[in-house]
């Protein structure tokens, strides 16, 4: 990966995937694998953070589901390689200048989301009841007891559904996961009427309080 230059190319943009920390001042970052449609990455860096970018043709994306699932999936790869401040899918750029003095207002944010998800993955855990109208409300308590034990901070999702117990994101330390996954399995042995829809690891998108979009930052 190479730092994004000025003699980039022509008739291009800069497609955020997300922000990234930088150790000792580094001017690339490797990961393996490659942006959308195929695109090298490249880094817009500022201080010690960066936009991990590729190139883009459009300034303004069409909403195009291949590409927002692939966008998903190159973030997800990303966080399992370092820590990310993943951003939502079509944040684009129209230069490196612009992008710059955007990191540089959001650089106190993001050097705190940086720090609160650092080693850690998000979660997600749905909990459907077989029909409404049941009081569950004592084992909705011990889920919640039992899994926030083992996680950092929960971050509680819309409910949908009257058959939707409950709705949760957790961020949980990756060192955590198989302890946290074997509580899973405990608590649907124990709660055999209850379906657990369990999913994960992803990057950690609901407990990250930054919206960076075109030429603004947004906080909480």
């Amino acid at each position: 990966m190479q730092e994004f230059g000025a003699d980039a190319q022509n008739c291009s943009y800069l497609y955020v995937y997300g922000i990234v920390p930088l150790k000792n001042n580094a001017k690339t970052v490797e990961f393996g694998f490659a942006g959308l449609d195929g695109e090298p990455f490249t880094i817009v860096p500022y201080m010690d953070i960066a936009a991990v970018v590729s190139s883009y043709p459009r300034l303004n994306p069409l909403v195009n589901e291949t590409e927002a699932m692939q966008h998903a999936e190159i973030l997800k790869k990303m966080s399992e390689k370092t820590t990310v401040v993943p951003m939502s899918f079509g944040n684009v750029f129209r230069d490196e200048e612009t992008l710059k003095a955007v990191l540089e207002r959001a650089y106190d944010s993001v050097n705190a989301c940086l720090g609160l998800v650092k080693g850690k993955i998000e979660l997600g855990v749905k909990v459907v009841m077989p029909g409404a109208g049941a009081d569950y409300s004592g084992a909705e308590a011990e889920i919640l007891n039992c899994l926030g034990r083992l996680c950092v901070k929960a971050s509680r999702g819309e409910s949908f559904s009257d058959r939707l117990l409950l709705n949760y994101s957790f961020l949980v330390e990756k060192v955590r996961l198989s302890e946290f996954s074997n509580a899973i399995s405990m608590l649907e042995k124990r709660h055999k009427g209850l379906r657990f829809i369990y999913t994960g690891p992803w990057p950690p998108y609901s407990f990250i309080n930054i919206r960076i979009r075109g030429e603004n930052v947004h906080t909480g």
